[in-house]
């Protein structure tokens, strides 16, 4: 039993767990019988009372509320194949002949329930009206509807994305819940088919928080650069985050059921997350969280070519994730020693931070070899007294296709955020005055996370010794 179970009598402590030798036929919603016994337990109580049933008709959990709501039990993350739901059922009764709360029906979206069942109970504790709800499959999209900014263009989803079954009393209710289930999740699949993107990719769902649009818009370009597939937006402009969850109860289940449209398995958000908000939001909508930084850490990660960058890119990758690390499943609860551990008693998550630790101390004194090694290069420029012009400006600029005009180059080009990550350096001759060194930079960006700054200091420091910096900005850009 779970719930507000303090002050039960012995009596119906053994009502409720009685309840679970009922069964519910597979076609039914709710049975006759079960709603009489949750009926009666509830009108006793003066308490909500509720049941988790499975499809194959076993009583899962029982739930005991108090006189307005119910609390459900954590049930776990969702996991399967695309289109599916939890293959649970919630039926629960309500004291005050209320009809499904919102609550009622948050729950529905973002435990992504089979249905959600409501048993008035009516005096003498008998079962009264009842009320089911379940997803409207016409909320799905029929197309990605996402335009290159990111702004759907489909049609919008019924403003009311449940479906509703209400009878007078329980054997009134004709709605068949087995075929309804099926016709369902057959129809959230064969959306999943259609929009699934190719053996490795995921979908995402890109939400802006921060108030600014260019913000958002340059959150776009970051995805759009990352190769993700933006299945679709969600603004929500918010001065004040929510310190759990990000957004509140009901943005969470705008989200959820948006991702389902939308067959998204992923959240961007346009701002940085803390650790805990982001287990909090990934607990609370069953979608991975990904936010800026770890955006802009993918996105360099791809980009990384030399050695040097994927060395830099890894380091900041490591800093990021350190205090992220988790518990993620029971395994590393174990508890080891001996040889390769700390002794007893450390934790397998102990250990991996250890671990993450040892790494990130090699790789900093690996940068910083770096460092030298770069520092000795622009030492022999100087005596050469060979003039340095540095490229400087925001990502996308234009920075390496000026170089390439310059100097004839054929460096890689693309009109996507941070193509260049390595310092890049052609001369170009002129014909009296000598040469110089033209040395194209890793590109600005808003909010650059502290990370990456710190393990690419060895890249910026190659601007400390130019003689000459030119900023580039691109005239295009509607914010110049």
């Amino acid at each position: 039993m779970h719930g507000n179970t303090q002050g039960l009598q012995p009596s119906q402590r053994k009502a409720l767990e009685r309840t679970y030798r009922r069964r519910v036929p597979p076609s039914k919603v709710v049975s006759a019988e079960l709603a009489r016994h949750l009926a009666q337990i509830s009108n006793d109580l003066r308490r909500q009372v509720g049941v988790l049933v499975s499809r194959d008709g076993v009583i899962r959990n029982v739930i005991v509320g108090d006189a307005a709501q119910l609390m459900l039990p954590d049930i776990g993350r969702l996991r399967g194949r695309a289109g599916r739901f939890r293959g649970l059922r919630l039926v629960h009764t309500h004291l005050k002949g209320e009809p499904l709360t919102a609550d009622d029906l948050n729950d529905l979206a973002l435990l992504r329930l089979d249905m959600v069942t409501m048993v008035e109970v009516i005096q003498n504790g008998q079962p009264g009206r009842v009320e089911a709800a379940y997803l409207d499959p016409s909320m799905l999209a029929v197309d990605d509807g996402v335009s290159t900014n990111g702004a759907n263009q489909s049609g919008l989803p019924p403003s009311n994305p449940f479906l509703y079954a209400r009878a007078r009393n329980v054997q009134e209710l004709t709605l068949d819940f087995e075929s309804t289930i099926t016709a369902l999740e057959d129809e959230f699949a064969r959306v999943a088919r259609n929009t699934s993107g190719a053996t490795g990719t995921e979908r995402a769902l890109v939400i802006g928080i921060q108030p600014d649009d260019d913000h958002f818009a340059e959150t776009l370009e970051l995805v759009r650069s990352a190769d993700v597939i933006m299945a679709g937006t969600s603004r929500q402009r918010r001065h004040r985050i929510h310190p759990k969850t990000v957004v509140g109860r009901g943005k969470l289940q705008e989200i959820v059921l948006e991702a389902m449209r939308r067959n998204a398995e992923v959240a961007i958000f346009d701002i940085d997350l803390r650790p805990a908000q982001a287990r909090a939001f990934e607990d609370a909508t069953g979608l991975k969280a990904i936010d800026r930084t770890q955006l802009i850490l993918d996105v360099f990660a791809q980009r990384a070519r030399s050695g040097d960058g994927k060395l830099q890119v890894e380091l900041a990758q490591l800093r990021y994730s350190l205090p992220r690390l988790t518990e993620k499943d029971a395994g590393l609860s174990r508890l080891t020693g001996g040889i390769g551990g700390r002794g007893p008693g450390e934790t397998v998550m102990e250990i991996g931070r250890r671990r993450i630790r040892d790494r990130i101390r090699a790789l900093e004194k690996r940068v910083e070899k770096l460092s030298k090694q770069r520092d000795l290069r622009r030492q022999r420029r100087r005596r050469e007294r060979t003039p340095v012009l540095s490229i400087i400006g925001y990502t996308n600029a234009g920075k390496s296709t000026l170089l390439n005009a310059l100097t004839n180059s054929e460096i890689e080009v693309a009109d996507k955020l941070f193509m260049t990550l390595d310092p890049t350096s052609r001369r170009l001759r002129f014909p009296r005055q000598g040469k110089v060194i033209i040395t194209d930079t890793v590109g600005f960006i808003a909010d650059l996370p502290e990370d990456l700054v710190s393990a690419f200091r060895a890249t910026l420091e190659e601007l400390a010794d130019a003689n000459l910096l030119l900023h580039v900005i691109d005239a295009a850009d509607p914010r110049i």
